[in-house]
């Protein structure tokens, strides 16, 4: 008869006392996000140890006030032919921040946030050439066949999102007057 405190009771395996011990210890360090943390958090190891470092989420109207502050500084003297340098970047996030309380972008995430504009802007001027394609200006987005979307996507991976009926880019003409000089 098998009673409690029997060996053969205790079937469930425990691993070994080394995994225990590590397996306690991981889950009193870990924390929990709470539910109502509206940004995601990503931890970052820095020198002075670990760091938490919000996730910029940007809507429309950021992205539009970023393309305004850029199209403002783009004959300003801080940017060169390979782009802004470190004072104009400095100076465009202040504006940034001035103009948008409600959020706290660091330098490095407008500076992101820039170049995935220019390489949309860069994908949707070589879709809008291809022959097939046609602009839609009411909608502000790059009408084609699948089979243009399907070429296209072997040369940009990242333009599928464009391929969808929903995808506008309405920046396309504010960033074709800041990158290719045209209004």
């Amino acid at each position: 008869m098998v009673r409690r405190g029997s060996p053969k009771l205790s079937m469930i395996p425990k691993g070994s006392p080394k995994f225990g011990r590590m397996l306690s210890a991981t889950s009193t360090r870990m924390k929990t996000v709470s539910p109502q943390s509206r940004l995601a958090k990503k931890t970052t190891s820095s020198p002075n140890g670990n760091q938490v470092k919000q996730r910029a989420i940007w809507n429309a109207q950021l992205k539009k006030s970023l393309v305004e502050i850029l199209f403002e500084y783009k004959d300003s003297g801080c940017r060169g032919d390979n782009g802004w340098n470190t004072k104009g970047w400095n100076r465009m996030v202040k504006e940034f921040h001035a103009r948008n309380k409600c959020v706290s972008f660091t330098k490095s995430q407008v500076q992101e946030k820039e170049g995935q504009l220019k390489r949309d802007y860069k994908m949707l001027k070589v879709a809008r050439q291809q022959s097939g394609s046609s602009w839609n200006d009411k909608r502000c987005m790059v009408e084609g066949s699948p089979a243009m979307w399907q070429n296209l996507q072997i040369t940009f991976p990242k333009i599928k999102k464009f391929s969808n009926n929903k995808a506008t880019f309405p920046l396309y003409d504010a960033l074709g007057g800041l990158y290719d000089g045209k209004f």
